[in-house]
C-alpha cells in the first residue's frame, strides 16, 4: 500500500525519529476499526520493518476499544499475564494497568517475558490518562547492542546464556501466588520442575528461583538472530545502594549473571546504560496513542513522573522460546 493510498484513512505517516517511532496519524472523525482491518497487513508490515508503530490522533475510547483494535491488527486475542514481575491489575479481557511502580523511581529498559520460557511477540500499550509531567515509555532498538558490546562480549553471552535469580518472599516482589497466579505448591512444583528451574522453598513464604534462558533468539518471523532477553532489568548495578545495604546478594528481588553463575562485567553496565542514554525514543504520551512494538526488536521502560499516568498494555502472538 502507497502513502496515498493509506492518507485516504489517516493524515499521514511519518519515519521514525529521536522524538517519536514510526508514526500514523489519524482523526476523530476516522472509524479506527475499519482503518485496522483496512490496513492490518501493512501495520504489521510496517513494524516488522520499524519494530515500533504509533497510531496517534484516533478516536480510540477506553479499554474495551485498545483491547478490540489490538485484536484487529494482530489478529489474535491478548494473552494473559503469567509468571509476572511486576504487580498489575486486569482492566478488560487480558488488557492491564502498566506496571505499577513509585513514581518517583524509572524502570528500567526491558523486554517483556524475555525472562520467561514462553514469551510474548508483540506488546502494545494505550494511553487513557496522559501523565501530568514526565512518566514518558521510552523505547530503544535492540538490534544493536551485539554491535555495541563487540564481538568478544557478544559472543560470551551467545555461549553462556544468562542466569537469572529470583526471589519471593513477603515484603520484597511479588508473592508466590500473584506470580504464578495459584496457592497450590503442588502445581508451582510441577510447573518449576516441567520448565527447568532450579528452585528452594527457604521457607512456605519465601520461593528463590535460579534458571539459565539465552541470551539470544530467533526471530520468529525474520528468523533474525535477536538479542532477547532480561539481563539488564536485573543488573545489581541498577538497584538503588539502599537496597544492596538492606539485602544479602542471594535475596535480592531479581538479579542477573552470565549463564555460568559469574558476574557481568562493569564494562558491559557501562555500555548498556550509555546505549540506552544515546539511543531510546523518549515522546510525550497524548490522550488515545496506541504504540505497537515488536517485543524482541524493542525495549521499552518509564520515566519517573509526577500526578495522573494511566497506560494501559496488552501482550500477544505466544511463542515458547526453548522449542
Amino acid at each position: 500500500m502507497d502513502t496515498q493510498q493509506l492518507n485516504q484513512f489517516a493524515v499521514k505517516a511519518t519515519p521514525p525519529s529521536k522524538k517519536l517511532p514510526y508514526t500514523i496519524r489519524g482523526n476523530k472523525e476516522m472509524d479506527v476499526f475499519a482503518f485496522g482491518t483496512e490496513h492490518k497487513e501493512y501495520l504489521n508490515e510496517t513494524l516488522l520493518e520499524h519494530g515500533a508503530v504509533l497510531l496517534r490522533g484516533f478516536n480510540i475510547n477506553g479499554a474495551q476499544d485498545f483491547s478490540k483494535l489490538f485484536k484487529i491488527i494482530t489478529a489474535g486475542d491478548a494473552i494473559e499475564y503469567k509468571n509476572r514481575t511486576s504487580p498489575r491489575e486486569k482492566v478488560f479481557d487480558n488488557v492491564y494497568t502498566s506496571t505499577s511502580h513509585p513514581k518517583d523511581q524509572m524502570i528500567h529498559m526491558h523486554t517483556e517475558n524475555s525472562y520467561s520460557k514462553v514469551y510474548n511477540r508483540i506488546i502494545s500499550f494505550y494511553c487513557l490518562t496522559p501523565p501530568d509531567e514526565r512518566g514518558q515509555t521510552p523505547i530503544a532498538d535492540e538490534r544493536k547492542i551485539p554491535a555495541v558490546l563487540g564481538p568478544e562480549i557478544a559472543e560470551k553471552f551467545r555461549s553462556k546464556g544468562v542466569k537469572y535469580v529470583r526471589n519471593s518472599m513477603p515484603g520484597v516482589g511479588l508473592d508466590w501466588k500473584v506470580i504464578f497466579q495459584t496457592d497450590d505448591k503442588e502445581q508451582v512444583n510441577n510447573y518449576l520442575n516441567a520448565n527447568n528451574y532450579k528452585y528452594e522453598w527457604v521457607t512456605d513464604s519465601h520461593l528463590r528461583l535460579e534458571w539459565v534462558l539465552p541470551a539470544f533468539q530467533k526471530h520468529p518471523l525474520t528468523g533474525e538472530d535477536m538479542w532477547f532477553n532480561h539481563m539488564y532489568f536485573g543488573l545489581k548495578a541498577l538497584y538503588h545502594p539502599s537496597v544492596l545495604e538492606f539485602f544479602e546478594e542471594k535475596n535480592l528481588p531479581f538479579a542477573t549473571y552470565y549463564g555460568d553463575g559469574t558476574e557481568i562485567e562493569e564494562e558491559v553496565v557501562v555500555q548498556l546504560k550509555q546505549f540506552y542514554e544515546e539511543q531510546c525514543i523518549v515522546f510525550d504520551w497524548q490522550k488515545n496513542d496506541f504504540l505497537l512494538l515488536d517485543n524482541m526488536m524493542y525495549s521499552h521502560g518509564r520515566m519517573p513522573f509526577n500526578g495522573k499516568r494511566k497506560i494501559l498494555t496488552a501482550m500477544g502472538q505466544p511463542y515458547d522460546m526453548i522449542g
